[in-house]
């Protein structure tokens, strides 16, 4: 069953400046999918409207065969987005804010010292976030992610300005939280971490998905005799840059 199903989604913010053209996409339930893609290539605008954040201009996004537009409050209960570049509030605590976080979803208290467990910050539940290292920060935002145990959970660039150890700790975190039937959504800009993580991966480049595929298709796309062994950066480069240049000519 597909958990996330895109149709045709185009959304623009004035005259020239199209931000998604006819985007379609499908996640498998329980699978960790990639969406890779240069600054400004529609990622966020997509994942924006697959959780209600904003309306598409065209066509349909459904989670769990819930078309988003139509029914966003039944939605939002299954779903949560962490974003990697997120700010906290200054003098909360991990414990009060969790708290906070709970109330708003509607999920149980006794959620909070689950979350706090799981993600190893129930030693820091009384420190302020404020005061975290951007890997125990993290940590915290992914204890919000899962405060009302969504089905799928979107996650825009977790890892972004990590160290390797803090990096590495959020990314065992993701394949726990997928093994326990999570589906998981992704954008990151670390192809390592793509192809370390990812049953499946989309392109997207201009608004527009240029390739899918699971990391080996898409090396096999652009295998050639001087490139026998082409990594995911190579496709990465290839397939966008390819795409971008053919919407400039």
């Amino acid at each position: 069953m597909d958990a996330v199903l895109v149709k045709q989604v185009t959304k623009a913010f004035g005259p020239g400046r199209q931000a998604l053209a006819g985007v379609d996409l499908a996640i498998r339930e329980g699978e960790i999918h990639g969406l890779l893609g240069p600054n400004g290539a529609g990622k966020t605008t997509l994942i924006a409207i697959m959780v209600g954040l904003t309306e598409a201009d065209a066509g349909s996004v459904e989670i769990f065969g819930l078309d988003v537009r139509r029914e966003l409050p039944r939605v939002q209960r299954m779903v949560n987005l962490v974003r990697g570049f997120s700010g906290v509030l200054e003098k909360v605590t991990a414990r009060e804010l969790l708290i906070y976080y709970a109330l708003l979803y509607g999920a149980p208290l006794g959620r909070v010292e689950e979350v706090l467990r799981r993600t190893g910050l129930w030693a820091r539940r009384d420190e302020e976030v404020a005061s975290f290292s951007s890997g125990w920060r993290q940590r915290f935002f992914l204890a919000k992610g899962l405060i009302n145990r969504p089905r799928v959970l979107f996650l825009d660039e977790p890892t972004v300005g990590l160290d390797l150890d803090a990096a590495l700790a959020v990314r065992d975190l993701i394949r726990d939280i997928a093994r326990e039937g999570c589906t998981i959504l992704l954008t990151t800009h670390y192809m390592r971490e793509a192809e370390d993580l990812c049953a499946g991966i989309d392109l997207i480049a201009g608004g527009r998905i240029v390739a899918g595929g699971s990391p080996q298709a898409l090396k096999d796309l652009v295998r050639t005799p001087d490139l026998p062994e082409p990594t995911l950066e190579d496709v990465f480069l290839a397939l966008t840059r390819e795409s971008l240049e053919v919407a400039d000519a």
